[in-house]
């Protein structure tokens, strides 16, 4: 029989480090268990440290005692014990300690514990901190103590103060813009306050663009309206000048008809008077039917400017009366703007029908149709109020297409 003292100096080392490091991986063990409140794991891990300390602690004295010390007895006897028997205690107590280590290992990375949390907060894109009402913080991740730092210039250990310099407001970091909201929240019975960070960068820079956009959506607005009044003007000369070309040469012919007529010849007076009659006539209708010309003129300049095909159905305006055109006129050059303007179309159909003892006027647009409550604002507005004064209606439909009719009463 060989005691553990009779083996070499070699060989005596080689147990004493296997037993700090048995002493080492147990108590990580313990600690490891307690954290995650496994506590009957962290009660082993103890308990195992506890065999392998005291086996370290003999050999310590019998390193001291070959130095000129003394050996007590408890030490003594564990010396002179078969070194085979040291060497099976030290191996159930590794086997032991390695399950242990396995479990806690195998634990960490399959369930959820406090330290997945922190480490999957870490590595989220928003910032987040939760802070008791003294300003002390319980807990913060990677993202928003290095935004607490580039704002304030020091780590992130006062909430209160980081709160003070956020205020739930969009910074600017650096590039980038960071939206920062808080909120009171209790877990358990502590009351806390919870701060999001979160970057919205992109979103801003879209915003941008967005006003970009709106801005140069009002220059063309203003330029078409701009080109409209432009059309008006060019159409009324025009009309003006067709109007004086067309007096002027009924005019001549009339003016050497009566010339070359004999005065005494009354039958031939009396056809000339006839023709005059008749000419002043047809130049009032001429003149009606040019400013009947010049409005649906009007209303395809608009629409060809907009790229919106217009197409025209059923009866057509001349059912209308004097006042009633004008009426529709104006609907129809808001309802081609609003159909560009908001809905993207590019057609649209102008229905004019007898209804049941009145007329409809229909403007429908293929454009997309709204996804909120249709409200009269801007020109519907004043179109609203026009059509009122003139005892008409004006609804709107958008079940598969977007529908506004304009409605006249008592037609027979």
């Amino acid at each position: 029989m060989v005691s553990f003292n009779m083996l070499s100096s070699l060989v005596r080392a080689f147990f004493a480090l296997w037993a700090l490091l048995l002493c080492v991986i147990n108590i990580a063990n313990a600690v490891m268990a307690f954290d995650k409140k496994k506590y009957l794991f962290g009660s082993i891990g103890t308990i195992l440290f506890l065999p392998i300390y005291f086996f370290w602690q003999v050999m310590f004295d019998y390193v001291l005692y070959e130095s000129g010390g003394s050996l007590n007895v408890v030490s003594n006897a564990m010396v002179n014990l078969d070194w085979i028997y040291w060497l099976l205690i030290f191996v159930v107590l590794t086997v032991f300690t390695v399950i242990l280590l396995v479990y806690n290992v195998h634990y960490e990375r399959n369930n959820l514990t406090v330290n997945s949390i922190k480490l999957y907060l870490d590595q989220v894109d928003c910032g987040v901190c939760c802070y008791k009402e003294n300003g002390r913080v319980m807990f913060t991740n990677m993202t928003m103590n290095q935004l607490c730092i580039k704002l304030t210039g020091t780590q992130l250990l006062n909430g209160n103060q980081f709160y003070e310099a956020t205020k739930d407001q969009i910074l600017s970091i650096g590039e980038e813009r960071w939206r920062f909201s808080s909120r009171d929240i209790s877990i358990g019975n502590e009351h806390m306050r919870e701060i999001i960070a979160t970057n919205v960068t992109s979103e801003y820079l879209k915003t941008q663009q967005l006003e970009k956009d709106k801005l140069e959506l009002s220059k063309i607005n203003q330029e078409l309206q701009n080109y409209n009044l432009s059309i008006d003007e060019v159409v009324r000369h025009q009309e003006i000048l067709q109007a004086k070309i067309n007096i002027h040469d009924e005019m001549n012919r009339l003016m050497l008809s009566t010339v070359a007529t004999d005065s005494d010849d009354i039958s031939n007076l009396d056809k000339i008077f006839a023709f005059w009659q008749e000419n002043a006539s047809l130049l009032s209708m001429e003149a009606e039917e040019n400013k009947q010309e010049v409005m649906s003129h009007k209303i395809e300049e608009l629409a060809r400017a907009l790229k919106i095909r217009l197409v025209w159905k059923d009866e057509s305006v001349t059912i209308l009366s004097e006042e009633e055109r004008n009426i529709f006129y104006v609907a129809a050059q808001e309802a081609i703007a609003n159909a560009s303007k908001h809905a993207k179309a590019d057609r649209m159909i102008i229905s004019i029908v007898k209804v049941d003892g009145h007329i409809e006027c229909r403007f429908i647009n293929n454009g997309e149709l709204p996804d909120k409550e249709i409200t009269f604002t801007g020109g519907l507005s004043n179109l609203e109020k026009l059509i009122k004064k003139q005892g008409a209606s004006i609804r709107v439909s958008s079940d598969k297409q977007f529908v506004l009719s304009l409605i006249f009463l008592n037609k027979k």
